[in-house]
């Protein structure tokens, strides 16, 4: 029950208008409420892909070695002070940022600050197979799986305390962006020791320790989960003293909890709610262009979907603009292909061609199906809300109606995250809503993720469409040095992936965050997440 925290938060947050104390008042100007859609799958980001979990851990609970500037996409220093690269790119050595403390809590008390040992520690985890780590929450690292993680890195390396090697099997010009990633979180050796002297190995990604501005102090599942600052922060203790995200699966229920002010920030807001919240004199709305794409993905190791006739009557059939007014109210535009027009590597010749019915059954007939056969299919999709796709569900439904005018009938299914990834593993879907919001600046996040061989193992894959031109395009991508050469093998495999309509490009989002008008400081990432580091209330 959530009787406990509303107890606690309306003291907070109605501190100073009922005559409360000085320090009631106080605590409530350094308390922030931010509610949420979903819970986390996991307090550790490298084992899940979840838009809740990255918002809820990455910058919050943990650091990563190298980080991105918001502004510009630069890499900068994080954990890691300085790095440097050999001439052939086989070796990166970083050198560790000192007195770098991790989270103190009941469950844990560290007897040292950050050092190499640590980087080696939670890198090798999921590298090396003997591990005593990497079966533990199930042996599964989906980002690092979608880069060939495994493949391209043989060997993490302490130098000394504060200098650590990485070695790779070939040169990648995305390593370190790999290492700035919301998933590339540094975990504590020691802690890791402890829980295994004690048989509770689980505990490293359920009860967290990192060195980010805020510790977990207490988590209702499904309720609420409630930070305290880290007083030892090194980039210096944040202003609140405490962070709750509170865990709200319908969006209405979010709004009215920002507009009465339980609430001090909302993610994701509906699109349908933009205008209310524009209008509303006490909230503010922050929205940036999304590095995103959401498809439609047709398993093409199954029949009928295997034909690309089919495939592209399907795409004909379409009138994503409906999708754009009606599930996203104009915060989006149409993708052409899976990279938006923001990327670098953009193409813009290519252009999906407008819905035309009649071209659409012309190809089913030629495909060996006719309208009167009554064809069915059923449709997955994320239940709630993706920061790729506001609303899965009216998606599919527009979708659906679409499709019936070529007597196909589509039943809807929405799954929670985990059914869904597990139905992608095991193969036997026909048709799936999906998408994807990329992690770094870099195409290959996307693209790789979305349709490379391996990333169909790793459940991102939904259309298991696997081409080896496609593959070698991007692979080639990663070992040249040039932007220019580089943008033209990603350019080359995003024709191959148009033509064979491998999936069918959607929208691109827009990327929301509400909040009430006293709250300064938050910071919505260009690449996922919301840092409250430099949060505080007026």
């Amino acid at each position: 029950m959530r009787v406990w925290l509303w107890g606690l938060l309306s003291s907070l947050l109605l501190a100073g208008c009922d005559g409360e104390s000085n320090g009631h008042r106080q605590l409530a100007q350094e308390s922030l409420l931010y509610c949420i859609a979903n819970a986390p799958l996991s307090f550790n980001p490298q084992l899940v892909m979840s838009t809740e979990t990255l918002d809820a851990t990455a910058h919050q609970l943990y650091n990563h070695l190298l980080s991105l500037d918001p502004s510009n996409q630069q890499l900068m220093p994080s954990l890691a002070t300085q790095w440097q690269r050999d001439d052939d790119g086989l070796r990166y050595r970083f050198t560790l940022r000192k007195a770098v403390q991790f989270h103190t809590t009941p469950w844990f008390s560290p007897s040292r600050p950050l050092t190499a040992d640590d980087v080696a520690f939670t890198f090798n985890r999921i590298l090396d197979k003997q591990h005593p780590y990497h079966e533990v929450g199930g042996g599964r690292y989906p980002f690092f799986s979608g880069v060939n993680w495994s493949e391209l890195v043989s060997q993490v390396r302490v130098i000394d305390a504060h200098q650590v090697e990485f070695i790779l099997t070939r040169p990648d010009a995305d390593f370190l962006s790999y290492l700035a990633t919301d998933y590339a979180v540094i975990l504590s050796a020691e802690y890791g020791e402890q829980l295994l002297a004690a048989g509770t190995p689980k505990q490293l990604d359920r009860k967290p320790i990192g060195t980010g501005p805020f510790k977990l102090e207490f988590y209702r599942p499904d309720e609420f989960i409630r930070y305290y600052r880290h007083p030892d922060y090194w980039r210096g203790q944040p202003i609140l003293k405490q962070l709750v995200f509170d865990i709200t699966p319908k969006s209405s229920k979010r709004l009215a909890k920002l507009l009465s002010g339980e609430c001090d920030a909302m993610a994701n807001p509906a699109a349908s709610q933009l205008a209310v919240i524009e209008r509303h004199p006490d909230l503010l709305l922050s929205e940036t262009a999304g590095m995103n794409v959401s498809v439609l993905a047709l398993n093409t190791q199954k029949a009928p979907f295997n034909d690309i006739r089919v495939r592209k009557a399907f795409s004909l059939a379409l009138e994503r603009q409906d999708i754009l007014r009606a599930v996203y109210f104009n915060a989006g535009e149409l993708a052409e292909s899976l990279l938006p027009p923001t990327s670098w590597t953009y193409d813009s010749t290519l252009v999906m061609p407008p819905a035309n019915l009649d071209r659409a059954r012309w190809l089913l007939k030629q495909a060996g199906i006719s309208e009167g056969e009554g064809m069915s299919i059923t449709l997955l999709m994320p239940a709630g809300e993706r920061s790729y796709n506001p609303d899965g569900l009216k998606t599919g439904q527009i979708i659906q109606q679409r499709l019936a005018k070529l007597g196909i009938k589509v039943s809807l299914q929405p799954l929670d995250e985990q059914l869904l990834r597990r139905k992608l593993l095991a193969g036997s879907h026909d048709a799936v809503l999906t998408g994807w919001s990329a992690d770094t600046p870099n195409p290959d996040n996307i693209l790789r993720n979305l349709l490379s061989c391996r990333a169909i193992a790793a459940g991102t894959n939904a259309s298991r469409w696997c081409q080896p031109l496609f593959e070698q395009q991007l692979d080639l991508a990663l070992t040249e040095s040039s932007q220019d050469k580089r943008r033209k093998h990603y350019q080359l495999g995003q024709m191959l992936a148009y033509q064979d309509m491998a999936v069918i490009p959607l929208i691109h989002s827009q990327r929301l965050l509400s909040y009430r008008r006293q709250v300064k400081g938050l910071q919505l990432l260009p690449y996922g997440g919301v840092a409250f580091h430099r949060a505080y209330k007026e």
